[in-house]
């Protein structure tokens, strides 16, 4: 993925395309059929690659800063056509009969700690960490087609084997499709596939 193709600018207090970012992107086939769904879109990054590639995308945060930063990139890129951008806690805003091939989220999901920072919604996500990943797992369940595939970031600092159980759980077939070592922890894309 040439990340320099496009001209993004990112707001102040939203989550930057970072190296978990890249990881996802580059773990991603988006199909020109695919129905896209992005979770956390942040600056938008993911979602701009997607529109290039998918018919239909969506794009969700809960960040009403990131939403505009994603339309502005969105706009910058001329890439707005196919493009949808909500706010949205994760999936709650979605209709119960909107339904996607493909969904990617990269989670907040480091565990709750001390130290406070402008960015800890984009990077605590929960007590354990895995919290808000698991509440998006049994979400992004309820939208997937059968045979849809969900791509989730996780951290070896929080518990991954709780959020592989809850894939189970879904009726995820789950597997890791990649993984980069980050300073001391390391990072792992999940792939599910439900059936």
């Amino acid at each position: 993925m040439d990340k320099d193709r496009y001209d993004i600018t990112v707001f102040p207090g939203v989550y930057p395309p970072s190296e978990d970012t890249y990881l996802l992107l580059d773990s991603l086939e988006i199909k020109p059929d695919d129905a896209f769904l992005e979770v956390g879109c942040g600056a938008g990054l993911i979602t701009l690659v997607a529109a290039m590639k998918a018919n239909d995308v969506v794009s969700i945060d809960s960040s009403l800063e990131a939403v505009r930063n994603t339309l502005q990139n969105l706009t910058r890129n001329d890439l707005l056509k196919n493009c949808h951008v909500i706010e949205s806690d994760l999936l709650c805003a979605l209709a119960p009969s909107s339904k996607f091939s493909l969904i990617v989220f990269n989670p907040p999901y480091l565990p709750q700690d001390d130290d406070q920072t402008d960015l800890d919604h984009a990077l605590i996500g929960g007590e354990k960490g895995t919290e808000i990943a698991q509440r998006f797992i049994r979400q992004a369940s309820e939208h997937l087609v059968a045979g849809g595939r969900i791509f989730v970031i996780v951290s070896t600092i929080a518990d991954t084997d709780s959020i592989r159980e809850t894939m189970t759980k879904c009726g995820f077939e789950t597997e890791t499709v990649a993984e980069a070592s980050l300073f001391f922890e390391k990072i792992q894309v999940l792939r599910g596939v439900l059936w």
